[in-house]
C-alpha cells in the first residue's frame, strides 16, 4: 500500500519539521533571556534629550484668586 521510500521521506520531512520548531523555540528563548541583562546595560547610558519627570521640573504657580 505505502512505499517504503515514501515513509522514509515523511519521516525525514517531520524530523525536519520537528528540528525548525525546537531550533526556533531555543533562539526565542534565548534571545528573550538576554533582553532583560541588555536593557539593564541600556538604561545607564546617558540619554541628553531625556524627559524631565514632574518632580524635576519647577512649577510657578501664580495666584490667580
Amino acid at each position: 500500500m505505502f512505499n517504503p521510500y515514501l515513509l522514509w521521506n515523511m519521516y525525514v520531512l517531520m524530523r525536519t519539521i520537528h528540528g525548525v520548531y525546537i531550533t526556533y523555540s531555543f533562539f526565542v528563548w534565548l534571545l528573550g533571556s538576554m533582553s532583560v541583562p541588555f536593557l539593564y546595560v541600556m538604561s545607564f547610558v546617558y540619554n541628553p534629550y531625556e524627559v524631565k519627570q514632574i518632580e524635576d521640573k519647577k512649577i510657578i504657580l501664580d495666584d490667580v484668586d
